[in-house]
């Protein structure tokens, strides 16, 4: 399995890279949200974060400290016949991103790689969502959003 971080493996492990991500989906959504009004779950303690431990340290020391409680909620998913995913969750009242417990048949728990999945609930598809799958992260995949950026900003400007 490869796994694509950030520079800074805090910035995905602290839910930033995912909190960003449904800031956007969110505000084209129509809501009104910054990132102070989403709860947002790291995954490593206030100590462990950029302004107090050093990048070199955090990689060194601090990841070991954080396997055994991933390690425990996995077993624990596990048990109940579920895996882990980092999600995000939009709805009216609220916007919040932190690990959850999905079903390992469900299209969150089918997922492979650095695919992201949105799974869209509404009138239509009550019970069973609406499904967009692709590429999250990649070289080409990066480029493809970079482009499409430049793209509309252009014609801000005539």
């Amino acid at each position: 399995m490869y796994l694509y971080l950030n520079a800074d493996p805090r910035d995905d492990l602290g839910g930033m890279d995912v909190a960003r991500k449904a800031l956007i989906l969110a505000r084209l959504l129509g809501r009104r949200l910054n990132l102070d009004n989403m709860k947002i779950e790291s995954l490593y303690p206030e100590e462990m974060g950029p302004d107090v431990m050093p990048l070199e340290d955090f990689l060194v020391t601090g990841l070991p400290l954080l396997d055994k409680k991933i390690e425990d909620r996995i077993k624990q998913a596990s048990a109940n016949g579920n895996v882990l995913r980092y999600v995000c969750l939009i709805d009216d009242a609220r916007c919040e991103v932190g690990i959850q417990e999905v079903p390992k048949d469900s299209a969150l728990g089918r997922l492979r790689g650095s695919d992201n999945v949105v799974e869209i609930y509404s009138r239509c598809y009550e019970k069973q969502p609406l499904v967009i799958q692709g590429a999250g992260a990649g070289n080409d995949t990066t480029a493809a959003g970079v482009l499409a950026d430049i793209l509309d900003i252009q014609d801000l400007f005539p």
